[in-house]
């Protein structure tokens, strides 16, 4: 896509699937993209703040969470955001823990447990 884009500021270009289109540059806002992009994205992020929501629906007496998330990506960090964004509506506080790749897999419940002991 990067490419696509240096190379024309005029032909129109779809794209069927970028993690975070506004992150990366490709487009100025999800509603109003500009410019010669647009398409899909992989994940809308307000679904990650429904998750919270549904969980807080679940559990009301909830106040603390372990988000656990791919730092390295885009989408990472883009639903993390949108999970921030929510949780104070909700009284609930955000404890992320990093997952570096999936061999990091086994230790996550122990790193999130003292996340949530901090």
């Amino acid at each position: 896509m990067a490419a696509l884009r240096r190379a024309t500021r005029t032909v129109p270009i779809v794209f069927a699937s970028i993690a975070d289109p506004v992150g990366q540059g490709f487009v100025e806002s999800l509603a109003r993209p500009g410019g010669n992009a647009t398409g899909f994205m992989n994940l809308e992020y307000g679904l990650s703040a429904k998750w919270l929501e549904l969980l807080k629906e679940i559990a009301p007496g909830l106040t603390r969470v372990a988000v656990i998330r791919d730092a390295s990506t885009a989408i990472g960090s883009g639903q993390l955001g949108a999970i921030q964004a929510v949780a104070p509506s909700l009284r609930v506080e955000l404890r992320p823990v990093d997952m570096q790749d999936p061999s990091s897999a086994p230790s996550l419940r122990s790193r999130a447990n003292r996340r949530m002991a901090d």
